[in-house]
């Protein structure tokens, strides 16, 4: 995990996580955020992106033991040029 985190800060190295929410309930809870910042290393495409997520989480003797993340890759592909933009339908 230490290995993922370390190379997606090279990846976008002006990356901030914006907290928008969260909660936890007997052991279980989620974490909704937004992710933003430039692409130099994940497409190598130098553009902005800025996408919104949610983990969901469970809790253990106060340390986090299980996580999932959901969020729009394809959105990122989007905004830094790599997929069309999404036609209204």
């Amino acid at each position: 995990m230490l290995k993922f985190a370390a190379s997606f800060f090279d990846a976008v190295p002006d990356m901030r996580m914006e907290l928008m929410g969260s909660s936890v309930e007997n052991g279980h809870g989620t974490i909704e955020w937004r992710l933003s910042g430039t692409d130099k290393g994940v497409y190598k495409s130098g553009k902005k992106f800025s996408i919104r997520g949610a983990s969901i989480i469970d809790v253990r003797g106060g340390k986090i033991s299980r996580n999932l993340d959901f969020y729009d890759s394809a959105g990122i592909m989007r905004q830094v040029g790599l997929l069309p933009a999404e036609t209204a339908k």
